[in-house]
């Protein structure tokens, strides 16, 4: 088989754009992983939110006896005190309510969700929940 001038140099030049292609889809697929990876860096703790199915909105007021399932949910995950501070934006005439188990020493982890609570005049108002949780 004979060869010319230019298919001498045509099958090296193929081998390195196969290289080079290879080399760039590696360092993209590994840099895809790597952004992905979950390092368990969040070390985030959590309080079940169907504690707070207990509370009401009555006559301004943020009401319900919470503080028990507090307390046992701190006893149960090993918790030094658990932060509460419920609000109803938008100034809709309710006071804010902060409820307060254990002591606030430690590693401080919040989590702040909304809630749909019941009023006493029928309407459904979403409430902020604010939880810190000293561990």
């Amino acid at each position: 088989m004979r060869f010319d001038r230019r298919g001498d140099l045509g099958f090296p030049e193929a081998i390195m754009a196969a290289m080079i292609v290879t080399l760039s889809l590696t360092l993209y697929l590994g840099l895809f992983a790597l952004s992905t990876v979950d390092d368990g860096g969040d070390t985030a703790v959590r309080v079940d939110h169907r504690i707070f199915n207990g509370l009401s909105l009555e006559d301004g007021e943020i009401v319900g006896d919470i503080e028990m399932r507090l307390i046992s949910e701190a006893e149960r995950h090993g918790f030094k005190g658990i932060i509460v501070i419920c609000e109803v934006p938008g100034g809709l005439g309710f006071e804010d309510r902060r409820i307060s188990v254990g002591s606030a020493d430690g590693n401080i982890s919040s989590d702040r969700f909304i809630l749909p609570l019941r009023s006493s005049d029928g309407r459904t108002i979403p409430t902020v929940i604010e939880v810190a949780i000293c561990v």
